[in-house]
């Protein structure tokens, strides 16, 4: 495994979002739907209290269908245009391929919520801001966005549709993210059983500020385990 070809990918992928409109327009979109929600649709201003938490609360719900637009075209496309053959050729492997490509999502959703830092910096001017909330919401929102890149790339190497990925990583997102709801709407006895594969109730205990190792542990668990379906699914092609 060469740290210079995971690099190089990674850094190619980032160069694909800046170069174009994308990136702008996506972080722009986020911004402005962020901001509506926090100081318009919750009436921050009404409620007289310096917190962020409904922006926690909403950022992982848009995030569902946010980070599957930026991966739908990792591998998908590669493998509709035929340059996943070519970048093939290179002296890199399949886990590189998939390592590069997660890193260079990852990197973009870091961007993204480096800029939503604004928020945190406005709402602090006004009042009394908890750090601890604020950075446990951000370690958490950071996990949740690599958790769902990690799904969005594996269901970029199953099509060459990009729409289609996209639509398959939304529901495995919006999946794993409700899993305990929507277990729990027809078996009540069951929201706790089903709770430890919720995202939903891993991100709500880091977002209170309090990062536990158990929670961090499974958000690292599902990026591993999706990242090595990934290699596979990549490696399947060698297969036919």
């Amino acid at each position: 495994m060469s740290v210079r070809n995971v690099s190089a990918i990674a850094s190619r992928e980032l160069a694909f979002f800046f170069n174009s409109s994308i990136a702008y327009i996506a972080i722009t979109v986020f911004l402005a739907v962020s901001g509506v929600y926090l100081f318009v649709l919750y009436d921050f201003f009404e409620g007289n209290q310096a917190t962020l938490r409904p922006l926690f609360e909403q950022i992982p719900i848009f995030f569902i269908l946010y980070v599957p637009a930026i991966t739908m075209r990792l591998l998908s496309e590669e493998k509709r245009s035929g340059t996943i053959e070519l970048l093939s050729t290179w002296p890199v492997t399949d886990g590189e391929i998939v390592l590069g490509k997660f890193f260079g999502a990852l990197g973009f959703i870091v961007v993204t919520l480096a800029v939503s830092l604004v928020f945190p910096i406005i709402v602090g001017s006004l009042g009394a801001l908890d750090t601890g909330m604020v950075l446990g919401g951000y370690v958490g929102l950071i996990l949740l966005g690599a958790a769902y890149a990690a799904l969005g790339l594996l269901t970029s190497t199953w099509t060459q549709n990009q729409i289609v990925a996209f639509i398959l990583a939304v529901l495995l997102c919006a999946f794993f993210y409700a899993v305990d709801g929507m277990v729990a709407s027809v078996w009540e006895g069951g929201r706790d059983a089903f709770a430890f594969l919720s995202f939903r109730a891993h991100f709500a205990n880091i977002a209170r500020g309090v990062i536990d190792s158990r929670d961090v542990v499974f958000y690292l668990s599902m990026i591993v385990g999706a990242l090595v379906l990934s290699v596979q699914s990549l490696q399947a092609r060698n297969w036919k």
